[in-house]
């Protein structure tokens, strides 16, 4: 059962028309991607992205023992009727009848059947920004994967929620990291490439990171400053084909070239005015 609801800044909520849509699992990839999460004798949440160039994102979540996702979508404002998200699938099964494991979600990640179980979405703006929670009837163990539009196509922004993992898959045969044609903000903790020869990239966001006044306060008074648990970070990448520095570079070479010569015909054009008038004015002063 499904069920969609709206909540405005006035925390009405209002019954939307549900999709009648058969989840599909098969567009989906479910990994046991969870080397070096654990936290606190669980897992954090760790969702990968799978990036595209057709406005759209594939997105995975492996939740442990979790009873909401709290989504933070980027809107296109000229895209008011779209579905932000579309064929949400969820692989797992209620904590209270699972334990964490490793080769829970490894078997999880192995199924390809749809699981029962109920789930509401509902929208909530706050401070101006729109976020939607898909809350589970109680809290669960698996997989939730969804289709999310969003607008700036080869340029991706997440805000992550503290602890989590996050992991970036960019398409086939596109990079990033080039200092003027983009990179990754921050700096990934773990960069590698899967076997199907695609870049991944991947932040370990386990909690507050402190600043360095903080760092310096703490050595000051000699005693640990606490930092909040529940933090965002702002994670973004630009990504392009792996041709794209290549081509700047021969674009760069063709400009500075086409540059060297407007250059040089200007000088030449200038040292033959300066000749010419130099000639008219020894003739002014010849006739004199």
């Amino acid at each position: 059962m499904v069920i969609v609801s709206l909540s405005g800044c006035i925390d009405e909520l209002v019954p939307l028309e549900t999709s009648s849509d058969i989840p599909d699992p098969s567009v989906y990839e479910f990994d046991a991607f969870l080397n070096k999460s654990q936290f606190n004798g669980s897992f954090p949440r760790t969702s990968t992205f799978y990036l595209s160039t057709n406005f759209s994102v594939k997105v995975v979540h492996i939740v442990d023992n979790e009873s909401f996702l709290d989504i933070i979508p980027l809107e296109d404002p000229t895209k008011k009727d779209v579905d932000i998200l579309s064929n949400i699938v969820i692989i797992g099964d209620y904590s209270a009848n699972t334990e964490s494991s490793l080769s829970l979600f490894q078997n999880y990640s192995r199924e390809q059947n749809v699981s029962a179980i109920n789930y509401t979405l509902s929208e909530k703006v706050i401070k101006g920004q729109k976020h939607i929670y898909l809350n589970f009837s109680e809290p669960i163990r698996g997989y939730v994967a969804y289709t999310m539009n969003v607008p700036r196509g080869q340029d991706f922004i997440h805000i992550a929620h503290t602890p989590s993992v996050v992991r970036m898959i960019l398409p086939e045969g596109y990079t990033t990291g080039h200092y003027l044609i983009g990179r990754a903000r921050p700096q990934p903790n773990m960069i590698y490439y899967d076997n199907k020869g695609r870049m991944n990239l991947v932040w370990y966001n386990m909690g507050a990171e402190k600043s360095a006044l903080v760092k310096v306060l703490e050595t000051i008074f000699a005693e640990e400053i606490q930092t909040p648990t529940d933090t965002v970070k702002i994670i973004g990448v630009k990504f392009y084909k792996k041709s794209a520095p290549f081509h700047l570079l021969v674009a760069t070479v063709i400009l500075s070239s086409f540059a060297l010569i407007v250059i040089a015909d200007y000088l030449k054009n200038r040292h033959k005015l300066r000749k010419l008038r130099d000639q008219i004015e020894a003739g002014e002063k010849w006739e004199k």
